[in-house]
């Protein structure tokens, strides 16, 4: 099972009073003193929410939300895995039976910085001789990002060295193109082929 949902959070409140937010949210908006990253970060949780119910799997609420020694976020009494993005006007949730990871970034211009550093030889050739050499640098990230994700491991291995054009057989990715962002999803063990994949009204 893998849902994966997304939503425009521009109309949604940047102060988390009256909503049914986990105290796991609410520690991190308390330390949050941009308006946009708290409304993000209100809108991932409310998704995550929506996403859930969609499935007849929500629990009451607030969410019982803990996190790993890693931070990775988890849902207590569950066997369910969940991922969490937002960037820009959107947020992303991937919820699944396996370890997953969602990432989703707003189409950004190519860094040669970042490109350099980040990118095998292999993926910077790729990237350079691409007709949307920025499209494919977003999509490219947003992939090795789901992974970090994934595994819970932060960045203890190299960017570089994770590579979603040639995953191991027990990895697999997917990835979606919006006007507006690239979304990847990266699952361990399992297929990242949605069994369901919208854009929810979270008003």
């Amino acid at each position: 099972m893998l849902h994966v949902f997304y939503a425009n959070i521009d109309a949604l409140p940047d102060v988390p009073d009256g909503l049914p937010l986990s105290a796991y949210r609410l520690e991190k908006l308390a330390s949050c003193r941009s308006s946009r990253r708290r409304r993000q970060g209100i809108g991932a949780e409310l998704l995550l929410i929506r996403t859930l119910q969609m499935g007849g799997l929500c629990p009451a609420l607030p969410l019982p939300v803990s996190t790993e020694k890693n931070g990775k976020p988890f849902l207590i009494g569950s066997e369910l895995h969940f991922s969490l993005s937002h960037s820009g006007s959107f947020a992303a949730c991937a919820l699944s039976d396996f370890p997953v990871g969602v990432d989703l970034e707003k189409r950004d211009s190519l860094s040669e910085p970042v490109l350099r550093r980040f990118f095998s030889p292999e993926e910077q050739a790729l990237i350079r001789s691409s007709e949307d050499p920025d499209l494919s640098f977003t999509r490219l990230w947003t992939g090795k990002e789901s992974f970090v994700k994934a595994t819970g491991s932060g960045l203890l291995l190299p960017l570089r060295e994770i590579s979603p054009l040639s995953p191991s057989p027990d990895i697999s990715f997917w990835q979606f193109d919006h006007a507006s962002f690239c979304l990847s999803v990266c699952v361990l063990g399992g297929s990242a082929q949605p069994d369901s994949f919208q854009q929810v009204d979270l008003s």
